[in-house]
């Protein structure tokens, strides 16, 4: 496990609580990309699959976690909220799973930091998927907001 995502696991886990429940770890901090793993057995319901409030939560906590890496790389985080979301259960989750959320084109994300820069605030809709073997099983997609504090 890299520093880099020592601390965010970190951060993660000391600012939102829930995460330490749902067991989620980040796996994987890439150029556009970050991977968080959550195990089945913190996540489960009574079909033995998924719980869909987990994949949900997971998949969101994938994205904000990007967000808030991408713009600690870059300038004050400030804060970051989701305004809005979207989820596609496609299949059922059996097993442990990871979420991957990814940003938008690089030109869309120069605009949002660009915007963020100049007026304190803006907006970026971000993407993640978790798969179940090869097959995709939740889309999801997910508006946040960044506001400089």
């Amino acid at each position: 496990m890299t520093l880099e995502i020592k601390q965010l696991q970190s951060y993660v886990e000391r600012n939102i609580p829930i995460a330490k429940a749902f067991e989620a770890k980040v796996l994987n901090i890439g150029e556009d990309t970050l991977t968080i793993a959550a195990p089945l057995a913190a996540n489960i319901n009574h079909k033995r699959t998924v719980f869909g409030g987990s994949l949900q939560a997971i998949a969101t906590l994938a994205c904000w976690s990007l967000l808030h890496h991408k713009l600690r790389g870059s300038t004050d985080p400030g804060e970051i909220v989701i305004t809005n979301s979207s989820i596609d259960y496609i299949t059922a989750v059996t097993g442990d799973f990871v979420a991957t959320a990814s940003l938008p084109n690089p030109e869309r994300w120069q605009q949002f930091l660009d915007l963020f820069n100049r007026r304190g605030k803006a907006r970026l809709q971000l993407q993640a998927q978790i798969y179940q073997g090869e097959d995709l099983a939740v889309d999801y997609t997910g508006t946040f907001a960044a506001i400089k504090t």
